[in-house]
C-alpha cells in the first residue's frame, strides 16, 4: 500500500521517492557516473543539450517518467525541468553536492542492476570523495522544490 507522500511509479522500480515539504527525496540508493571522454557508452550530449565532454562539468541524470520513453517508463519520478537543483549526499564520506539536472537516466535495467537511482557526472561523483574506479556509491538525494510536480 502506498502512503501519502510516497511515490512508487508503476511499482516495478527498485526505489521509492517520498516528499518532505516542497522537496522529493530518494533515500538509501546508489549513484553511478557518466560522461567524459572515457565513458564509451555516452555520446557526449545530454538530453538537455549540455555536453558531458568538458572536464569539471557538474550535473546529474534522473530516471524520470517522461512518457513514451521505454527506458524510464513507470519510474517513481516525474518529468522535471532541466536545471532543477538536486542535492546529493554520500553518507560514507559525509559530502554533499548541489548540482543541476541535465540528463535523463539511468534506465530501469541499470537501476535494477546497480541499484542506482541517479547518475552523476564524473566531476560530481569525484566531488563526493570517490574515484571513478569505484563505479557505484551509496547516496541519498533531494530534488529541491519538486513536490509541485507530483499529485
Amino acid at each position: 500500500m502506498t502512503k501519502i507522500g510516497e511515490y512508487k511509479g508503476d511499482g516495478t522500480w527498485p526505489f521509492v521517492a517520498t516528499s518532505e515539504g516542497d522537496d522529493i527525496i530518494v533515500r538509501d540508493t546508489h549513484a553511478t557516473w557518466f560522461g567524459g571522454t572515457d565513458d564509451k557508452s555516452d555520446n557526449g550530449m545530454t538530453a538537455s543539450g549540455i555536453s558531458t565532454r568538458p572536464p569539471g562539468i557538474m550535473g546529474c541524470a534522473l530516471p524520470m517518467d517522461i512518457g513514451n520513453f521505454a527506458p524510464t517508463d513507470g519510474s517513481p519520478l516525474r518529468k522535471m525541468p532541466w536545471g532543477t537543483i538536486v542535492q546529493v549526499w554520500a553518507p560514507n564520506t559525509n559530502r554533499i553536492v548541489r548540482i543541476q539536472l541535465i540528463d535523463l537516466g539511468p534506465a530501469k535495467w541499470a537501476c535494477i542492476e546497480n541499484k542506482a537511482a541517479i547518475d552523476l557526472t564524473q566531476a560530481a561523483f569525484q566531488a563526493l570523495g570517490y574515484s571513478k574506479a569505484v563505479g557505484v556509491i551509496k547516496v541519498d538525494y533531494r530534488i529541491i522544490g519538486a513536490r509541485k510536480r507530483f499529485p
